[in-house]
């Protein structure tokens, strides 16, 4: 009985601090949707500054929105790299192709990193595409100003990746009592 109080303890805990991390605005991550389109080359690196095109700051902190891209292939994701800590929680633009948030490394580490994920880009070639959507745009807003993000399509998930090396293990555990029973 202790133990099952101890782990709803832990989920209550868990669940309560998400909702106190999903509290806060800035920064916030999102791709869009529609407009005149570039090549997408797969990643893309900005400098958070009033310099830099498509880049506006305030009280020092920085919006960004992108010109618009297409793609030769499908993204399903984008990899969002910070060169500085942010301070405060990531959140998800509103009305973001990708919805789904999953956070690599917390805004208070020296190196941020998040992946949104959850929708599709179709490649502009694609005869056949589950979403609507082909041109898009990046939005980033609220961060740091001098901060570089690094903007890269299609990075595996952490849960993908884990997944794979499951499976690798069990493949290589396999084989190793394979070779000990011919043995």
């Amino acid at each position: 009985m202790n133990i099952s109080r101890w782990f709803l303890t832990l989920i209550f805990l868990g669940l309560s601090s998400s909702a106190a991390l999903a509290d806060g605005i800035d920064p916030a991550l999102g791709v869009k949707g529609d407009g005149d389109a570039s090549p997408w080359t797969g990643t893309l690196s900005v400098l958070m500054s009033p310099d830099t095109t498509g880049v506006s700051c305030t009280e020092n902190l920085c919006n960004f929105t992108s010109i618009t891209f297409d793609s030769n292939v499908n993204i399903t994701n984008f990899d969002y790299l910070f060169s500085q800590s942010q301070g405060t929680p990531f959140s998800v633009v509103e009305g973001s192709i990708f919805p789904i948030l999953t956070i690599i490394s917390d805004v208070n580490t020296a190196h941020p990193e998040a992946i949104l994920s959850g929708g599709i880009i179709c490649a502009v070639s694609a005869e056949e595409c589950p979403g609507v959507t082909t041109d898009f745009y990046l939005v980033t807003d609220g961060v740091k100003q001098g901060t570089t993000v690094t903007y890269t399509s299609n990075v595996p998930e952490p849960g993908t990746l884990i997944l794979m090396l499951s499976g690798f293990g069990a493949f290589g555990l396999r084989r190793l009592r394979l070779k000990k029973t011919t043995a």
